[in-house]
């Protein structure tokens, strides 16, 4: 028989035991980020304040937000230490069909390059953290899911657009839709994963099926030891095609964020952020709330 102050080390051991597992676990929690899309220049030039008090009150870690070539290096610059300044990470934004039918990736290079150019005026800790590049060639008129050699081209600009980002220092997103495993794109899908990114993102547009559609890329992400983005879509249905199902407009912020929750929580193993697309629908949706 056990004497009383061997159970008591023994209860306490066990308490530390599981103290460090619930730890482990929600320290993954704590890692997750919540980002918003930003398309347009409107924030810089005209909405900066609102945009800016939108992401302290909501939490936002990640703001990823597209810059015009009409922009100048002065207005991106004031734009981004102003974002910073409060703690919230800035990636640039950009992405055309066209680039996946180029292997060298030198038109994502390009906008790469002007970031590039706008961190050398910024401080260390001010900088843009990164590139987010949303490439979708099945939009194209004549797109053809088994043409071999636009996928070979995609892959190709994308790991050279990743090389890069690695030599500048810089964090690569590459947003993908949720159905690639389903369209014969699996092999450009782990190619991004494993090959040309830092993380994905999934537009995870189909509401209640968010887990199962994302069950392929979380697999591929988990063996890569690479964070998955899951990106909940805000635009009001009968937009760019959506239908009902596809967005949370109606359903609000917080079932979106209560979806994120038990995904989180299935995925508790592994990096799972979160991202909101985009910021002007957001706006819509937080004013009807």
């Amino acid at each position: 028989m056990r004497s009383p102050k061997k159970l008591l080390l023994l209860l306490i051991g066990l308490v530390i035991i599981l103290s460090i597992f619930w730890l482990g676990r929600d320290s993954n929690q704590v890692s997750t980020k919540l980002s918003i899309f930003s398309w347009s220049s409107e924030e810089i030039t005209l909405n900066q304040t609102q945009l800016l008090n939108d992401l302290i009150e909501y939490d936002f870690d990640r703001l990823f937000q597209s810059f015009s070539s009409e922009l100048t290096d002065k207005e991106i610059t004031s734009f981004v230490s102003d974002v910073t300044k409060n703690d919230i990470d800035v990636y640039g934004l950009s992405g055309t069909p066209e680039w996946a039918l180029d292997p060298t990736g030198e038109g994502m290079i390009d906008k790469l390059d002007r970031i590039v150019e706008i961190n050398r005026q910024l401080p260390k800790n001010q900088r843009i953290q990164g590139f987010v590049i949303d490439v979708e060639p099945y939009i194209l008129d004549d797109f053809d899911w088994e043409d071999e050699k636009v996928q070979q081209s995609y892959i190709s600009g994308m790991k050279n657009l990743y090389q890069a980002a690695k030599r500048e220092g810089l964090e690569l997103i590459v947003v993908i839709p949720y159905f690639y495993d389903t369209k014969g794109y699996q092999e450009v899908l782990t190619s991004f994963i494993h090959e040309a990114s830092t993380e994905v993102a999934i537009m995870n547009y189909y509401r209640e099926n968010e887990r199962a559609n994302l069950k392929f890329e979380a697999e591929e992400a988990k063996n890569a030891g690479k964070p998955l983005t899951t990106i909940y879509e805000f635009k009001r249905p009968g937009e760019h095609g959506l239908i009902e199902m596809n967005t949370y407009f109606h359903e609000g912020r917080l079932a979106a964020l209560e979806n994120a929750d038990r995904l989180i929580q299935h995925y508790h193993d592994q990096t799972i952020h979160i991202a909101f697309h985009d910021y002007h629908a957001f706006r819509e949706v937080i004013n009807n709330e």
